[in-house]
């Protein structure tokens, strides 16, 4: 493994080999970080090299990127400096829009619009995007923004309608997905039982306070003759009240909600995200046959078994992980709230 540095436009200045194993993450739709450390008497451990702000790439001896990010932060201590880094998903953090109405469209293309739009705002200080990777698919919507709004929060909050995930990869690609990950349900995430692969003991709380599986909406639509009608949608989950019982919520949609279709796709999602009881459940795994960490990646779906928990399994989606190369372990928090294919199980035996 090594470590390359690049200014803030990209321009590689260095190449690192001697440092300690670094801990890092991934998080669904959302920024993580990278902790590296390197010694002050190193003769790379330059200002120029180590200027916050610029970009560092973790890669393979191959050259495969691993994590991609820029350096946020500086902690010295006696003989070492720690990068505090930040993933490249911070590129859009710190951006802000300009007031605007955007026309219909769907929700991929208003992703890249926004990013153009703030993009062309500073010319002077480009964001560093390499390019997109929209998915088709997506439903339509309307959106105002504000000159108040910033670039990453807007993104989070619109993509937030429909359970759509977003991200910038280590080559800087910005993804828009319907989805991310895939479903891989051969690989089990095992506590107590015969193939145990999770090193120490996880937790998981569950409750059914915030639970909805009858969720109901509405939207007022006003036409070009300021005439306004009211549409409304309700999505209900049966096996969830057969299981739990009936309860009812309601879901406020984006003022952009114009037409039927989209007010029931978001009404659908908001049932989606509330119609079971929340898991997040933060595990420390081997890496292994069963869950072999070159080939999991966010957004993924997996088994997880817990045998001494009421043999509680479930199928989960991965929701972060953090990988911990000086002890070649990685914690993977996982729930079962977005997109849930199937409720978790439980299982009793005669004693």
């Amino acid at each position: 493994m090594y470590v390359k540095l690049f200014d803030r436009s990209h321009i590689q200045l260095d190449e690192l080999y001697q440092f300690s194993p670094p801990k890092y993450g991934w998080t669904l739709n959302d920024i993580d970080t990278m902790a590296l450390d390197i010694a002050l008497s190193d003769p790379k451990c330059t200002p120029a090299n180590m200027q916050l702000g610029n970009h560092l790439e973790y890669a393979a001896d191959d050259g495969t990127p691993i994590w991609g990010g820029y350096i946020a932060g500086h902690s010295f201590d006696d003989a070492k400096l720690t990068l505090n880094c930040v993933d490249y998903n911070a590129l859009l953090k710190y951006r802000r829009l300009r007031a605007k109405q955007y026309a219909t469209m769907d929700y991929g293309i208003l992703n890249r619009q926004l990013i153009d739009d703030a993009q062309a705002a500073r010319p002077d200080y480009p964001i560093g995007l390499t390019g997109y990777s929209i998915a088709a698919g997506a439903i339509d919507t309307t959106r105002e923004v504000k000159a108040t709004d910033l670039l990453l929060a807007k993104l989070k909050d619109i993509n937030a309608d429909a359970n759509y995930d977003y991200w910038m990869d280590e080559a800087r690609v910005y993804h828009f997905a319907l989805r991310r990950g895939a479903d891989k349900p051969q690989y089990v995430l095992e506590y107590g039982g015969e193939a145990d692969n999770i090193i120490a003991a996880p937790t998981l709380a569950r409750d059914i306070l915030n639970l909805a599986n009858d969720v109901y909406a509405e939207s007022t639509v006003t036409d070009d003759s300021n005439n306004s009608t009211t549409i409304t949608s309700e999505q209900q989950d049966a096996s969830s009240q057969s299981t739990y019982g009936l309860y009812e919520g309601t879901f406020s949609p984006n003022d952009g909600v114009t037409d039927q279709s989209t007010l029931d796709t978001q009404t659908q999602a908001a049932l989606a995200l509330d119609s079971a009881p929340a898991d997040s459940i933060t595990l420390t795994c081997t890496d292994g046959t069963l869950c072999p960490f070159d080939d999991l990646a966010i957004g993924d779906r997996v088994t997880l078994h817990l045998a001494p928990y009421f043999d509680y399994t479930a199928s989960v989606r991965v929701l972060r992980m953090v990988q911990d190369d000086d002890k070649q372990t990685r914690e993977i928090t996982v729930g079962s709230v977005v997109y849930k294919p199937q409720g978790p199980q439980r299982r009793a035996y005669a004693g």
